[in-house]
């Protein structure tokens, strides 16, 4: 699965720039252990977790967070 990186919520979450303005969105704050801990009461496990940033800016903070599960 991939989602917003939760760091990247954190900071200003529900913003969407435009052009002609910021566009202020409603949304939940996801946080990795919400994923993992869903996973694990579901009987699956983390067979991968990867971060992808903004041009493969390591130094800044993660814009993509995928997760990858195995059941059992």
């Amino acid at each position: 699965m991939g989602e917003l990186h939760p760091f990247k919520q954190y900071g200003e979450p529900g913003q969407d720039l435009k052009p002609e303005g910021t566009t202020i969105v409603n949304c939940f704050n996801h946080h990795i252990s919400d994923f993992t801990g869903a996973a694990a009461r579901n009987g699956f496990r983390i067979v991968q977790l990867s971060e992808y940033f903004d041009d493969n800016n390591r130094a800044g903070i993660p814009r993509i967070l995928t997760l990858l599960f195995k059941k059992g």
